[in-house]
């Protein structure tokens, strides 16, 4: 008998967490997809394809390939969608840009079901509501560099965290989701650091825990009051009163530390537009002069 949606999404929901589970991961705090997937035995790989989301290959030796030419939280969501496919048996899948996606394809229930897979995997409702908890925040009043700060810290995107508490979690009325969505992450991001900023910026607060700080080269980074810098791969920009701002500036390993708030967090940068398999993708570019 076919599943409705309903019951393809609350056993979506059930097996994320189920993953979380078995991949160590407490139900509470946000997570890496790709390691994640590595905890798996899944395979990821980052193609320089313009025409695809992503790619899940079934085999032995499962693999996911996702495009490296994605914002980084569309990164997050497919790697999170493909393994949907692996851990549902779907059988190989590519998944074409969703703007491009055909009527039959995005009514699919097999795409559907791992869309709501990926949701549940990564913005499960017990880590949003703790997400906003934690910084004293309402979803039903919270102003939108609110919403982009906690995607940054589930490490999706603002319009998908919206979208996935108004939809699958009813955290927030239809009429606050739209009122939300007019709000353009570009216009969000030059908001919180006071200037136009193109970059893609990730906001890292005192109640960043749970995961690395993730950055591609020439992303910027806010980081709390009085943070200090560990390494090379990130360097700082400007350090005001409330907040020090700073650049990935080199693939590799750091760590930012605001010893007095008792706060720390690691620091992993890789390449812009990465190509190559997940597991080296912050390794140390060579020194040309060796």
């Amino acid at each position: 008998m076919r599943l409705d949606r309903k019951q393809l999404a609350q056993s979506a929901t059930v097996r994320a967490l189920q993953v979380r589970r078995r991949a160590g991961c407490p139900f509470w705090e946000p997570i890496c997809v790709y390691d994640i997937a590595a905890r798996l035995g899944i395979e990821v790989r980052f193609f320089d394809s313009p025409s695809m989301e992503g790619v899940y290959c079934a085999s032995a030796s499962p693999t996911v390939i996702v495009s490296s030419l994605r914002p980084p939280g569309r990164q997050a969501f497919t790697c999170a969608h493909e393994i949907g496919h692996h851990e549902f048996g779907h059988g190989d899948q590519f998944d074409e840009l969703v703007e491009q996606r055909s009527e039959d394809r995005r009514y699919n229930t097999q795409e559907f079901q791992a869309d709501c897979f990926a949701g549940a995997l990564l913005m499960p409702e017990v880590v949003v509501r703790r997400g906003f908890s934690l910084r004293s925040m309402d979803p039903t009043t919270a102003p939108p560099e609110s919403f982009y700060i906690i995607a940054t810290w589930l490490g999706v995107g603002y319009t998908t965290l919206v979208h996935h508490m108004r939809s699958a979690l009813g955290l927030i009325a239809p009429a606050r989701a739209d009122a939300l969505l007019r709000h353009r992450p570009l216009a969000l991001r030059s908001a919180i650091l006071g200037r136009e900023c193109r970059e893609h910026l990730v906001v890292a607060d005192l109640q960043w825990h749970g995961r690395a700080i993730d950055l591609q080269v020439g992303d910027l980074v806010r980081l709390p009051a009085g943070a200090g810098i560990e390494g090379r791969c990130v360097e700082e920009l400007e350090r005001q009163c409330a907040s020090v701002f700073a650049r990935a500036a080199a693939p590799g390993l750091g760590r930012a530390t605001a010893a007095e708030a008792g706060w720390s967090a690691y620091l992993r940068v890789s390449r812009k537009n990465y190509a190559g398999r997940s597991t080296y993708r912050f390794e140390e570019e060579a020194d040309d002069a060796e």
